[in-house]
C-alpha cells in the first residue's frame, strides 16, 4: 500500500480501496461447520431442529395442550339413547257434585248480609300514630 500524502481519504480513494480489497479465506473447521457437503434427510432434520419461542408463550401453548388432552381424556363423549315406551298411569277422577250447587242457587240473599253479620265500612279515616306519642 502507498503511503497517503493526506490522514483523510477521500471518496475516490475509498472507492479504489474497495475495489482492491479481498476478504481473508474462512478456516477450513468454520467453513466445513456452515457449509456441510453431506445433506441431511428432512426426516432427520425434524428431529435435530429447532425452534426458538418465548417462555410465556410456550407456557401458554402448554396449558392449552394440557388442557385439550385433559378434556379428552377425562370424560369419552357419552352416547344419547333415546327409547320410548308407553307407560300406563293410573288417573283419579273426581266426583263432581252437582245437586248441592243447584239447592243454592235458588236462594238470594238478604240485603246487608254479611258473613256472621259484618257490615262493609261506610267511610274509611286512617290514624297516623307516631312512634314518640305517649298515647301508645
Amino acid at each position: 500500500m502507498e503511503p497517503f500524502e493526506k490522514e483523510e481519504l477521500t471518496e475516490t480513494d475509498l472507492d479504489q480501496l474497495l475495489e482492491s480489497w479481498t476478504a481473508p479465506q474462512a478456516p477450513a473447521q468454520l467453513r466445513a461447520a456452515i457449509f456441510s457437503k453431506a445433506s441431511v434427510p428432512w426426516w432427520k432434520q425434524l428431529w435435530i431442529g429447532s425452534i426458538r419461542l418465548p417462555i410465556p408463550i410456550a407456557s401458554v401453548l402448554l396449558a392449552a395442550l394440557t388442557a385439550v388432552v385433559w378434556r379428552g381424556i377425562d370424560s369419552p363423549p357419552s352416547q344419547i339413547v333415546i327409547r320410548r315406551e308407553r307407560v300406563e298411569v293410573p288417573v283419579v277422577q273426581e266426583r263432581v257434585v252437582t245437586k248441592v250447587v243447584t239447592k243454592y242457587l235458588d236462594r238470594k240473599e238478604p240485603s246487608g248480609f254479611d258473613i256472621h253479620g259484618l257490615r262493609p265500612v261506610a267511610e274509611l279515616r286512617p290514624r297516623i300514630i307516631r312512634s314518640g306519642n305517649e298515647k301508645n
